[in-house]
Formats: C-alpha cells, structure tokens, sequence
C-alpha cells in the first residue's frame, strides 16, 4: 500500500518508504510542501487500520472470531455494521465508507467472516508485524510521541534525508551523522538525495573526483578541506544552491581516464564557474527530475585527443559561427559575443559548460554532441571538415534526429552528410503537400531498408558510402508529381537490394528474405530465418499492404499503355485489387468531427487510397498518356505504404499488438508536416498521436522513422501484462530494453564468439571469488570495478569480499560489470589470465587462437546496446559507466541505456543450454520480453529490480519454464 515492491529486501523497506512520501506523498510550490496528496492520506488511513487491526490480534498476530461479541469488536475497525442480527441469516453493511474501503482494498476477508458468522464457525485472519532495519538508532529518527515510520512519513524533508543517507555507504554516513548531525543535513536533504551518490569518505578523508591530484581544486572551489569531512560535505552541498553538488557528482560519474583532464585545478574552477554562471535559479535540486541531463552527456561524451586536449569536430573557428547563430537563449548569445577572442579548445568548452544548464534541441550543446559522435569512430583523415560542421549547425533543428546514421557508420564521408542534407532541403521544397508527404515517407522508408541490410552486414563494408549516396541520389530530380515520386522511390528501392545482390529488381518476397538476415548454411540458422521472414510476412498481411509485385507490374502495365500496349486481363485483376481495402465507417461525420474535436489535423493519406480506381483509368484513358501517369502516380501512396510497412514488420515485438490488430497504423503514419506550422516534425522522432480519442480515426505516428525501434515499443510496451500487480511498467526504461532486444541481429556470431561472451562473465566472478584470499587481487578487481559501481556498491562489494563471503555479492555482480572486470584483467595482465584456471585459462587460450571473434570491441559490438540518447546512435556499445539515474526529460531512458547486462546474460545462457548462436536472433527479443513482465520496481532508478527481473527469467529458461505464450517452446525444441 506504500508503493513499495513486495520483492524488496528488508533493508530496502524503510529507504523506499521514506522515498515515496518525499516525492509523492505531497504537492510542491517551489521547493516547499504545502500540502499532503491522495497518495499520503491513503497510506496514513492503511497505517491506522492496520495498527488497530493488530491491537485486536494480540502478541500471536492473529484475529479470532468465535461469536457475535467478538464479531462486534472487529466489524467497526472495518467500517462494516450488522444488516440483521448475527446468527444463520446474518450480513453486513458499509457503516463507514473509508474505513470499508482501506479494509476491502487492503484484501481483508470480508466474505470469509460473513460466511463464518452465518455458519457458527470460527474466522481466522492473521495480522502480523515485521521488522525492519533502520538508518543509525530508532531514537535519531523518533519525534516526541512518534514512531519512526510517523515521523518519517509526517515530515518530508527529513524522509528525503532519510532516503539519501540510505543511498550512501555506510562508513560515510556515518561520518557525516557525527560531524555534521542529521539537523544540520536536513535544509539539504534534496541536494544530497540526487547528488550526494558519489560522496566517499574514506579515512577520515573525502575521496574527491580525480584523487589527490584533485583535491587542492576542490578546495578552492568548496572552501574546506577534503580533509575535515563533515565541514567539506556540508559546504560542498550547501554552496551555489547545489550547482557544486550536481558538478561534482557529475566528474564523479565519468571514468577516471575523463577525469583527470577535467579535474586538473585551473580547469576544474574555470569549468565550473561557466557552468554556474551568474544566475543560480533554478536550482538543479528543486524539480523532481535533475534538471536538463547536457553536464553529464559533455563530460560522458567529449574526449580527450593523444595531444591532451578535447577533440574539436572541424575545427575552433567553425565553433564561433556556430554559436552566432540566431537563438533565444540571453545566456548563448552572450558566449556568441564572446567567442570572438577564442583561440583553445577549452575556451569552447567553457562555453558548452555554461549552455549545458540550457534546455533544448537545437543549442550550440546539441551540435557539438552530435558531431562529436560523427567524428568518435572516424580515422584522424576521415575526420569532419569545417563545411560539414557549417552545414550540419545550419539546419540542426529541422534534421537533427536524422544524423544518428552518420553516428552509426564512419564509412559515410562529408559528401555523404552534405548530399543527404541537400535531398531533404530538395523535398522540403515540393510544394504539393501530398506528393512532398509521400516523397518524404519514401525517402526515409528506403534509408530505413539500407540501414537494417547494412547493420547486417550484408552490405559490403567497402560500398556503404557508395551505396548510401546510390540510394539517396534520385531524391535530388525536383519532383514535382506523383508518379516521378513512384518512380524515384522505386529506383532508390533497387539502388538498396543491388548494395546486397548486385541486382536492382526484386520481388516482394526475397526482399524480405533479404531483410530477415544473411543466407545460412546451418539448419538452425536457415530455420530461424525463414521464421524471422514468415512474421514479417504476417506483419504486412495484417496491414492488408498491397504487394511490391503488384505495384510494379500497375506501374510498367500503365506505362506500357502510354506507348500503345493494350491492357491485358491480368492487369485489370491488379487494379480491381487495389479496392480491396476499405477505410473503417467513421462514427462521427466530418461537421461533428470538427466540433468534437475543433483543430484536430486530418491525414488524408489513407483515405485517398481508398478512393483509388485504377480500373476506371484503365477503361477510360486508354489513348490519353497524361491520364495515365496520372494512373501511375495514383500507386505512390501504395508504394509508399509497402516500404514504410517494411520497417515497422522488421522491428516487430514479440507479442505485438498494435501490429496485428490495428490495420491502419502502417498507411496512418502522418508524413504531411501539419502538425507545426514549419513541418518539422516529419524529420524527427515520431510520436503516438490520437490514442483515446475517438474522434482521432485511430492512433497512429506523427513525424519520422528515425528512432522507430524505440517508438515501436512505447506502443506495444502497453500490452505487456505484468507478472505482479503493482508492478512499475516504466514508460522509458522498458522501450529501451526492448529496443536493445530487437534491434541487433546476431546472424554474424560465431560459436566461439559465444563461448567467449560466456567466458568473460564467468571469469569476472571467478576473480570475485578469487579476491577474498588474495589481498593484491582484491585491490586490483575493486580498482577495475570503480568506473561501472557507484561508491555504495563498491563499498558492499569490498567488505563481503574481505570478510570471506563473495559468494553473497555474486548475485548481484550485473553481468555487464562480471564481464568488463574480466576484459580489463586480460588486457592488462594476460600472462596471470592464462595461469588462473578455469573460466580465465580457457578464455586466455580462446583469445589466442581465434583473437578477432573472442576481442572484447567485437564481443561490444555484437552484444553491446544502441545509446541514441547517450550517444546519439545506434550503434551497439559497451560503456564504460555506472547506471545513470534520472533526468528532466528522459526519465529513466538514461538507465535503459546505461544497463547493458541483457545481451550479455542471455549469450550466456544461450550458451550453457547448447543452442546456436543464431538460436538468439529467437531467444534474446523473448526473453527480453518475459523479464519486462517480471520487473518489480519501486522506483524510477531501482535498476536492482530490473537485476532481479532478468536473474529469474533465467532461471525459467535453465529449467524450461517459460510461459508457452512465448512461443518459444516449438522453436527450442522443448
């Protein structure tokens, strides 16, 4: 009843708790609580019951009714009343509707004591207590006359102090409760509770980011010594309203290679005063998110050259043009002044610093992130020019979303960048809206298709930028009509399959074959294609799409009719089944829809196509040649469909809904720009648009394809059932670990490949557990595990391990942090590796002989996960971080993409159970599935529970329990 996850452990409880009622337990002004919500007074209703149900219960914890008269005594707490007198024909009545309710919902067994009272029998009903731990002594948290849990749940502030003090390791604040006291903390409990979580005191002394080095900067800035901690912190996290707080919290998140460029002394306060700037308002520490994430996406993701200093994409002067663009921003306009006198590399940063407190898409910060990213995987002669740079910053704002290719593949050069801009500037410019709506869904339809082939690698590595310029190079005609959108679609179409074929006219079938994967010599792998290929199939078919064949056979039917060809019986077959598809009888009529609805924008696109009569044309323009391109341009919606609907079957979920029952998703999704008054939005993520309205003829998706994985599962993330009822299905997080599940193919993997993802993790625990007897090892595995745990978790990690019980941490070791511990081992001390036994000898020896399949960038790059918000692409990756928690704007999408355990997990298991590695392009979307069902959370950053979810869908899978509804049954063979 308190939002708290009945998985949780008991030292959990009280944190939770505490959590819940600072942040949802009252309404805010500012940073003040002025009242208490629904939430709270519930649970304070829940609290009272229950304690007097217990009063009733006596020392057993358990209720007894034997009569009437005990019945009396227990019936008011309830909220009920006798109807008629007790005896055989007695019932109940709602004397008290509150009470009635907390009882009844709190699942009270009411029927059970009716039907006790009727028959003469006794009712049981246990009450019992628990304990749970608490922070320190019950007495530092009891008020006069109050418990603990009143205390906590009566008094906010020190509830958020309460939940950030659990958050820390236990030495440090303890530390912190006898320098500081618990008083003095509470003014700052918001500050600590989102950035105290790299907070450290070791020794008497605060670990400052970036070592001893670092802590003369630190110093100055706060203006205490790391060496007198209580003074320290308490200064750390009242100064500048918590702007010092949220810096160094944010160095402290960032490996230690990023940190001792930022945390040198002279940069470490010039930064610092960028970023905070003359105005603190609004302070990082008031909202319930952290404000805007751009501090933590800079210093993430800038990196430092061989020459010390931070990568500047084409150059600095380009930098300067950059930010004299025109802006809203007072704070960007006055860096665009003084950006005149630039001449290092930090003094842009300086300045990126300060704009990271900006929120929006299209800052000076945004640009630089993303060409950083363009830039990260280029060789030093492949690197972007000032012209790219000019030209990317100019229209920024219109095509940003789109740039994550560019991010995904080196391969494609400034020209590629350039042309791609150009095309979308020259359909910008079509000035029918239908032809330019449709000129656009092709044109992204067809990039979706190169981008799936060539993330398979069935496009060869050496023509992705040839192909890619191929495909995108018939855009640039200046269309004007219909029919040469059909034609241009239809060219780029071929320039996609002849980057794998080598040949440019296809069926609809082997573009899908060529879509579900690479060509498989194994059993295993040529079944688990033609399954990938079949529900693409079903896909297309409940979308009721017309077929590519047809469309192609209209279009050189029609063309061949211009020339003097007569219509043959076949072609008119065709086109009689182009009216097979009908739009639903609409509930409302165009006046009501209006009134209902006032400014709810229509698109026609599907509508239109049901009006299509091609057999009409064919009869009655049989001699005009200008009614029959007409004819032909009639198909490019169709065609249009069937590409954009490629895309969607391509990245369908397991047990999607929307999919399969809503067929008009696919021909909805609204290309036409209406939705701003400059259209933008056709170039950007989409969003869902119309759902619940009835009015809306049908959810469906407004903008882009680009980020269309993720999007596809926010819609069909709705239809999973949770395996528990008051589990937290998050609205970010879960779209992420889909999208991870779905995006990858494995077609590529190798037996060794997968041997050695397995290897690496049972290496990486087989040194946890090695490091309990050895003293030296123990430093070595806690000094590689410091850049993926927050300092809490590092602390637990090495004290069970000195105290002998490892064994105890194991379970809670993510298998991306097992996995990373063992890579860096190997990298750095081989030789031990080898002579260690078990998991590291044989993995030591499989490195060796088979290096390119077993290396950890390869082992990243075929089970890493796609960070288009980190890191702006989708790429697959695996970072070097901790999870990160929540942000303005993003929820917990940050969280998705910082657990990168999944892949890695399911590989293993995989693994263990003898399948093969093309078996995962299977098990991996289902599993990923049945553990988002199991997930059991608290909160928005209880990446614990997702821990938990995943390590118990596992068990299924090793004892062949997984739900049948998986599907996975037939295709394993069990």
């Amino acid at each position: 009843m308190a939002a708290i996850s009945q998985k949780s452990t008991p030292e959990e409880v009280l944190p939770f708790l505490a959590r819940n009622v600072a942040v949802e337990g009252y309404v805010y002004i500012g940073n003040e609580p002025r009242r208490p919500t629904e939430f709270l007074v519930l649970l304070k209703g829940y609290l009272g019951q229950a304690r007097e149900l217990q009063a009733l219960a006596g020392l057993d914890g358990l209720i007894e009714v034997n009569s009437c008269e005990d019945a009396e005594l227990l019936i008011p707490v309830i909220g009920y009343a006798f109807r008629s007198p007790c005896g055989p024909g007695t019932s109940l009545v709602t004397e008290d509707p509150e009470r009635a309710f907390l009882a009844v919902d709190s699942g009270f067994p009411l029927v059970d004591l009716e039907e006790a009272l009727r028959q003469g029998t006794t009712f049981t009903h246990s009450v019992q207590s628990s304990s749970v731990p608490v922070l320190f002594e019950v007495s530092d948290w009891e008020a006069e006359e109050q418990t603990v849990l009143d205390t906590l749940i009566d008094n906010p502030r020190l509830a958020r102090l309460y939940w950030a003090l659990a958050k820390l390791d236990e030495g440090t604040r303890r530390e912190l409760k006898e320098s500081v006291g618990l008083e003095a903390l509470v003014p700052v409990a918001s500050i600590l509770d989102f950035y105290g979580s790299h907070i450290q005191i070791r020794g008497g002394r605060v670990m400052v980011p970036g070592g001893r080095d670092a802590e003369r900067g630190w110093q100055r800035l706060v203006g205490e010594d790391p060496d007198d901690p209580g003074d320290f912190v308490l200064s750390l996290l009242e100064k500048d309203e918590g702007w010092l707080a949220a810096y160094f919290d944010t160095v402290g998140r960032i490996p230690r290679s990023q940190q001792a460029y930022f945390t040198e002394p002279d940069r470490l306060r010039r930064f610092y005063e960028a970023l905070r700037g003359r105005d603190l308002d609004p302070s990082p520490a008031r909202p319930v998110f952290r404000p805007v994430a751009g501090l933590q996406f800079l210093l993430s993701r800038v990196y430092i050259g061989a020459n010390g200093q931070p990568h500047i994409p084409g150059g600095l002067n380009v930098w300067k043009e950059v930010f004299r663009r025109k802006s809203s921003s007072r704070l960007v306009r006055d860096w665009a002044r003084q950006s005149v006198g630039w001449n290092r590399p930090e003094q842009l940063l300086e300045a990126l610093f300060s704009v990271s407190r900006v929120p929006g898409e299209d800052t000076p910060l945004q640009v630089f992130l993303m060409m950083t990213e363009i830039d990260r995987r280029r060789t030093p002669e492949q690197r972007v020019r000032a012209e790219t740079v000019r030209a990317v910053a100019t229209d920024f704002s219109r095509y940003s979303d789109q740039f994550t290719i560019f991010t995904e593949w080196p391969e494609l050069d400034d020209e590629s960048i350039t042309r791609f801009i150009n095309a979308a500037i020259t359909l910008d410019q079509i000035r029918n809206r239908m032809v330019r709506a449709n000129a656009i869904g092709t044109f992204q339809a067809n990039l979706g298709l190169w981008k799936i082939l060539a993330r398979q690698k069935q496009i060869p590595e050496g023509d992705l930028n040839g192909s890619f310029q191929r495909v995108i190079q018939p855009y640039y005609e200046g269309i004007r009509t219909s029919e040469e959108v059909f034609d241009v679609a239809r060219t780029a179409l071929g320039e996609v399959t002849r980057a794998v074929t080598l040949r440019a006219d296809h069926s609809q079938a082997e573009i899908v074959a060529l879509l579900a994967g690479p060509e498989q010599t194994a059993p295993e792998g040529q079944r688990v294609r033609q399954e990938v290929a079949s529900r693409m199939r079903a896909v297309m078919d409940a979308q009721r799409l017309a077929s590519l064949d047809a469309l192609f056979e209209l279009s050189d039917g029609l063309e061949g009719m211009s020339q003097g060809e007569a219509a043959s019986e076949g072609l008119m077959r065709l086109a009689g089944q182009l009216q097979e598809f009908e739009m639903p009888l609409p509930i409302f009529s165009d006046r009501e829809r209006s009134e209902w609805a006032s400014g709810l924008r229509r698109n026609p696109h599907a509508t239109l196509q049901a009006r299509v009569d091609l057999e009409e044309v064919i009869n009655e323009s049989a001699d005009d040649p200008e009614e029959l391109a007409e004819g032909r341009g009639m198909l490019t919606p169709f065609l249009r469909d069937v590409l954009v609907g490629l895309n969607y079957a391509y990245y369908e979920l397991p047990g999607a809904q929307m999919l399969h029952n809503n067929t008009l998703l696919v021909r909805s999704h609204d290309f036409s720009g209406q939705m701003t008054p400059t259209g933008e939005e056709v170039w950007q993520t989409p969003r869902m648009f119309g759902r619940g309205w009835t009015a809306s003829g049908g959810a469906h998706l407004v903008g882009s394809l680009s980020d269309l994985p993720y999007v596809l599962a926010q819609i069909e993330q709705d239809f999973i059932v949770p395996e528990n009822v008051q589990s937290l299905i998050w609205a970010d997080l879960v779209p992420g670990l889909l999208t991870t599940a779905v995006l990858p193919r494995w077609w590529g993997v190798t037996p060794d490949e997968m041997r050695a993802v397995a290897l690496y993790q049972e290496f990486g625990e087989q040194l946890v557990l090695a490091a309990e007897t050895d003293a030296e090892l123990r430093s070595v595995v806690a000094d590689i595990l410091f850049d993926r745990m927050l300092p809490s978790r590092l602390y637990r990690f090495e004290g069970l391990v000195a105290a002998g019980r490892a064994e105890e941490f194991l379970p809670q070791l993510l298998p991306a942090e097992a996995a990373h511990l063992a890579a860096e081992y190997l990298q750095l001390y081989p030789e031990e590796t080898a002579s260690m036994g078990g998991a590291g000898q044989e993995l030591s020896r499989l490195t060796s002989e088979n290096p390119t399949e077993t290396s950890w960038e390869r082992i990243a790059e075929d089970f890493g996960t796609p960070h288009p918000s980190l890191g702006r692409t989708y790429a697959r990756e695996l970072l070097n971080l901790k999870p990160l928690p929540t942000f303005l704007g993003y929820s917990s999408r940050l969280l998705a993409e910082s657990w990168e355990s999944n892949n890695l997990y399911w590989a293993k298991l995989a693994h263990e159970k003898g399948y093969a590695p093309a078996m995962l392009n299977r098990l991996i979307p289902a599993l990923t599935h049945r553990m988002v069902e199991k997930i059991f959370a608290t909160h928005l950053e209880d990446w614990p529970a997702v821990l938990r979810a995943m390590r118990e869908t596992g068990e299924e899978f090793r004892r062949d329990q997984l739900p049948a509804e998986l599907g996975l049954s037939a295709a394993l063979g069990l």
